[in-house]
């Protein structure tokens, strides 16, 4: 059995559609991060960051003090249900790569554009007009560095479906949603999310933890 601890935010939901999509039981714990749930004693013996979402693996234990497999990040989480259950993670060396390639890109790029965006547009009780300026341009960018590769593939990597789509299918529905505000410039972006966003499994796992 597998718990996953998360939130409603789009990095919650990329761990929720994994776990739809690879068939395994879990159970659901939602944080209220306004109340610091995340920053409790109990949480943080799970993951000191403080951070969601988590899962906790109680099929591993580890060798020496017998807890659980406590795994943090939504890119983690994926990496390692792809490789535990030998699904959504390209067999070639090729594509392979290109998996591991977009889930940095959306995890180390397009993820970090939209919470400097988050910040400085909704959060900052200063609006900085430079701070703000320059996160809409690059959340632009990132939104543009996706709809061109959608130009040339059906999916992120080729033809298959893999843990990149999961992990930028909440960006380009929650993220994109926000700013720039639909998807109507980008017919390829739209096109693909509106096909990943058809699989049953990713219906069930956006509505997690509602």
């Amino acid at each position: 059995m597998i718990n996953l601890h998360t939130v409603a935010t789009a990095n919650g939901y990329k761990a929720s559609i994994m776990l739809e999509e690879v068939g395994l039981p879990y159970t659901v714990r939602e944080y209220d991060l306004v109340k610091g749930e995340n920053l409790t004693s109990e949480f943080l013996s799970l993951n000191p960051v403080g951070r969601l979402p988590a899962i906790v693996d109680h099929d591993v234990h580890e060798t020496s003090a017998g807890k659980p497999l406590s795994v943090y990040g939504s890119a983690a989480i994926l990496l390692y249900l792809a490789e535990k259950t030998d699904q959504l993670l390209p067999r070639t060396a090729w594509a392979r790569a290109k998996t591991f390639e977009w889930i940095g890109i959306v995890s180390g790029d397009v993820g970090p554009a939209y919470s400097g965006q988050f910040v400085f547009n909704i959060v900052a009780p200063e609006k900085i007009p430079y701070a703000i300026e320059l996160y809409n341009r690059l959340c632009l960018r990132m939104v543009a560095t996706l709809e061109q590769q959608l130009a040339k593939t059906h999916y992120l990597v080729g033809d298959e479906y893999t843990i990149a789509d999961i992990i930028a299918y909440p960006v380009a529905t929650v993220s994109m949603q926000r700013f720039p505000g639909n998807l109507d410039a980008h017919p390829n972006l739209a096109r693909w999310a509106a096909e990943v966003g058809s699989r049953p499994a990713v219906q069930r796992g956006m509505k997690v933890p509602h």
